[in-house]
C-alpha cells in the first residue's frame, strides 16, 4: 500500500472517530452557544475535515483531477473554521463578555485571512501556525482554571499530544515505518481527540 493510500485509510478512520465523539457531545442539556455546545461543534468540522481529506487523498490527489486543488482548499478552510471555533468555546468558557466580542473579532480576522491562504496557496504550515496560537491560548487558560475549577487536566492533554502530533509537519518527520508521515500524524490524533472530547463534556453547557 502506497504512503498517500495509509494517508487516506487512517484519514478515514480518524473521520469516523472524531464524527462517533461529536455525535456524543451535542446533547439537549446544553445551549448552543454555550463551551460546550462550541466544542461539540469543533469537533464535527474536524470529522468533517478529516472526511474531505480522505476523498482528496484517497481519490483526487495526484490524478490531475480539476477538483485536486478545490478539494485541497475545502478540507483546509473547513479546518481554519474548526479553529475559530475552538477559540470562541474557549472564550465562552474562561473570558468575559468583553473579552467574548475581542476575541470573535481578532479570531474572525484571523479566519478570513487564513482561508484567503489556503485557498489560494498550498500552504498547510499556515494552519498548524494558527492552531497551535489558539490551542496554546486554550491550554494555558485551562492550566490557570485549574485552581480555580474551570479548567480541564484531560484538556490539556488533549492539545499536548494534539500539538506533539502537529509538531510531526514542520519538522519534516517521516512518520513510523509503514505508516508514513500523514498515517502517522492520524493515528497520533486519535488519543488526543479522546482526552479532547471528555474534557469537553465537563465545560459550560449554558450561555451566562
Amino acid at each position: 500500500m502506497t504512503e498517500l493510500a495509509l494517508s487516506a485509510l487512517t484519514n478515514a478512520i480518524l473521520a469516523v472517530f472524531i464524527a462517533f465523539l461529536a455525535g456524543l457531545s451535542f446533547r439537549s442539556d446544553q445551549d448552543r452557544t454555550s463551551a460546550a455546545g462550541l466544542f461539540a461543534l469543533y469537533l464535527l468540522l474536524a470529522a468533517l475535515a478529516n472526511l474531505l481529506g480522505t476523498i482528496h487523498h484517497g481519490f483526487i490527489e495526484g490524478t490531475g483531477h480539476p477538483a485536486d486543488i478545490p478539494m485541497r482548499s475545502a478540507t483546509r478552510v473547513v479546518i481554519a473554521l474548526g479553529i475559530f471555533t475552538l477559540l470562541m468555546s474557549t472564550a465562552r468558557q474562561f473570558m468575559s463578555m468583553l473579552g467574548l466580542r475581542i476575541s470573535f473579532g481578532i479570531g474572525l480576522i484571523a479566519l478570513a485571512v487564513t482561508a484567503w491562504i489556503v485557498a489560494t496557496q498550498d500552504n498547510l504550515l499556515v494552519l498548524v501556525a494558527a492552531s497551535s496560537v489558539v490551542m496554546l491560548l486554550t491550554l494555558g487558560l485551562h492550566l490557570r482554571g485549574l485552581r480555580e475549577g474551570s479548567g480541564s487536566w484531560m484538556m490539556c492533554v488533549g492539545i499536548l499530544l494534539s500539538l506533539a502530533a502537529s509538531m510531526l509537519i514542520p519538522l519534516g518527520s517521516e512518520g513510523v515505518a509503514g505508516l508514513g508521515l500523514y498515517g502517522t500524524f492520524h493515528v497520533a490524533l486519535m488519543p488526543a481527540f479522546l482526552f479532547l472530547y471528555f474534557a469537553g463534556r465537563a465545560l459550560k453547557r449554558r450561555v451566562a
